[in-house]
């Protein structure tokens, strides 16, 4: 029991010396103007005022970027801007396609165009 009692008081002024405020120190200076000096480090989440979906039908890397953060923008304005080379390649890509099909197609009339004289 005294056990206790002595292991309670002893508890008890750890929690009362502990919660005794640190002596406050102030400097002061003149003021006057120059370069930021301090960063301020800071954890947390940032969280946007006011946060919008915007949403692509196609994806890319962004080229040019024409709103930041908390910009107005309008119905109808461009926001952003795609790389265009992938499109490009996937043109250029297309377009040999059609010409590798127009030229097997060509083949085609030829080989029947052959066989009926053939025939």
């Amino acid at each position: 029991m005294w056990v206790l009692l002595g292991a309670l008081a002893v508890a008890g002024s750890y929690f009362l010396l502990r919660g005794r405020p640190a002596s406050q120190r102030f400097s002061t200076g003149s003021v006057d103007r120059g370069d930021v000096v301090e960063v301020v480090g800071a954890t947390g989440t940032l969280e946007a005022v006011v946060t919008v979906q915007l949403g692509s039908q196609v994806s890319g890397t962004i080229d040019s970027l024409h709103a930041d953060f908390n910009s107005t923008v309008k119905k109808g304005q461009v926001v952003a801007r795609l790389d265009p080379s992938l499109f490009e390649a996937r043109l250029g890509q297309a377009r040999a396609n059609l010409l590798a099909a127009r030229a097997n197609v060509d083949r085609a009339r030829s080989s029947v165009e052959d066989m009926r004289q053939k025939y």
